[in-house]
C-alpha cells in the first residue's frame, strides 16, 4: 500500500509549481495589496509539497 504522504506532497508539488509561475509571469496585483500573493502562496506550497515527500521518502528507506 502506497504512502498517503506521496499523493498529497507531489498534488502541492505540482500546484505549487503553477502558481509560482502564475505569480512570476503574471505579475497581478490587486489594488491596496503590496505583496504578490501568487508567489508567496506558491513558494509555500512547493516547500509543503517538498516536506511531504521528504517524510515519505524517509520512511521508506
Amino acid at each position: 500500500m502506497s504512502d498517503l504522504r506521496v499523493s498529497i506532497g507531489g498534488f502541492f508539488v505540482l500546484v505549487g509549481a503553477i502558481v509560482s509561475a502564475t505569480g512570476l509571469i503574471a505579475d497581478y496585483r490587486a489594488p491596496l495589496d503590496f505583496a504578490n500573493v501568487d508567489l508567496y502562496c506558491g513558494v509555500s506550497m512547493l516547500i509543503f509539497g517538498a516536506v511531504m515527500l521528504w517524510l515519505a521518502w524517509r520512511k521508506a528507506r
